[in-house]
């Protein structure tokens, strides 16, 4: 499952489950997501989530900032198009969100030794 992690001083303050398609942010209504800020572009950004070409069963994740007054920051880096993935933090004028993916294999590699003879 993929999610939006609202981050507020740090914490969860809400989580937003993502799907495969079109997520979209930004002020006006019509949007997935609508932010009640004058700061927000009436549409800010695009989410598009698409099954990865070797593995369907997995989504790529690309954000888009749609010529937004204000820029769209991926960890702290003014971005207009830029592929995402789990732990990354997205910061839109006064809200900042962070991606989460299980399915991203972050942190399950597992070390072992065998014993020599």
């Amino acid at each position: 499952m993929i999610k939006l992690k609202h981050i507020i001083n740090g914490a969860v303050a809400s989580e937003i489950d993502l799907s495969a398609g079109e997520f979209t942010i930004g002020r006006n209504h019509g949007n997935s997501l609508q932010l009640d800020d004058g700061e927000v572009s009436g549409e800010h950004v695009l989410i598009k989530l698409v099954p990865n070409s070797y593995l369907p069963e997995q989504l790529d994740i690309t954000l888009y900032d749609l010529n937004s007054t204000n820029g769209t920051y991926v960890n702290n880096i003014l971005v207009k198009e830029k592929e995402i993935k789990h732990g990354d933090a997205i910061k839109i004028c006064n809200y900042e969100y962070r991606l989460f993916d299980d399915q991203s294999n972050v942190g399950t590699r597992t070390e072992y030794s065998i014993p020599e003879e």
